[in-house]
């Protein structure tokens, strides 16, 4: 605003940010949040202002993998001739309540690809995928070797104890 040559700026009396947040683990989230904090307590700080930072609910929990149950359900996919790969690390960051449930017992969460690396999910194609043969044989391989995954567990109380101690192992390194 200009008055008679000089300038002056109106600053809001109040500014509201809202910002969603992800990490690769909830201690990372954790360290993240802290950090945001800091440094709006420091631009208040410098700015002569109030900073106050609130989180909006506790969030989704970071996926654990429980790698006893991986290399099981591995081996009754692999009977199907679908060879399973390592996912690359931060690429599945979505929101998805098994988060919360892997937090909490052992939980895995295979991905099986219906297209090939080249085509992306949210497009034609990808929507088109799961009518095809290849969609209903990585429909029903997953699911065969799952049932299988849980009979092993359901049967084999050696696998059920390593997936628990592997499960306290990765909550106890915030993992």
């Amino acid at each position: 605003m200009t008055d008679g040559g000089s300038t002056t700026t109106i600053v809001p009396a109040y500014a509201e940010g809202l910002f969603g947040l992800r990490a690769a683990t909830s201690t990372a989230l954790d360290a993240l949040v802290a950090d945001i904090g800091g440094w709006a307590e420091g631009v208040a700080a410098t700015t002569g202002t109030a900073a106050e930072v609130v989180r909006l609910g506790k969030g989704y929990a970071h996926f654990r993998d429980n790698d006893v149950l991986s290399d099981r359900f591995s081996l009754h996919i692999a009977r199907s001739g679908i060879r399973l790969t390592q996912s690359v690390g931060g690429v599945f960051l979505g929101s998805s309540d098994i988060r919360d449930v892997g937090s909490r017992v052992p939980a895995i969460h295979p991905f099986v690809a219906i297209l090939g690396d080249e085509t992306s999910d949210h497009t034609p194609a990808f929507a088109r995928a799961p009518a095809s043969e290849r969609g209903r044989e990585v429909m029903l391989a997953p699911a065969g070797a799952l049932a299988c995954t849980a009979a092993d567990v359901l049967t084999d109380a050696g696998i059920t104890a390593r997936a628990w101690a592997r499960q306290r192992e990765g909550a106890t390194a915030g993992l």
